[in-house]
């Protein structure tokens, strides 16, 4: 459980850091429903969505992974130029 915990505030810093912001206010909704489980192939009910995701927290390079794939989070080799490159269809 220590570990989960620890694993939640490294994905909070890793969010501020490489956090794609641009996207994420722009689908608030999609991300609600990758974190609640509400969409795609793996739909579930609100605790188990939460013990889904408590289970997630101990393999933390996964979760980065998923939320890269998404692009909720930026890769760690992208600079500022890539950054404003990919999100200048989202204005």
């Amino acid at each position: 459980m220590f570990q989960n915990l620890r694993n939640f505030f490294r994905l909070c810093k890793i969010l501020k850091t490489r956090g794609n912001w641009p996207l994420i206010r722009k689908s608030k909704t999609q991300l609600w429903d990758f974190i609640l489980c509400r969409n795609g192939l793996i739909q579930k009910p609100f605790f188990s969505a939460m013990l889904y995701w408590f289970q997630m927290l101990k393999g933390l390079d996964i979760l980065v992974w998923r939320l890269e794939t998404f692009g909720f989070l930026f890769s760690p080799r992208f600079n500022d130029d890539d950054r404003k490159h990919i999100n200048q269809s989202l204005k």
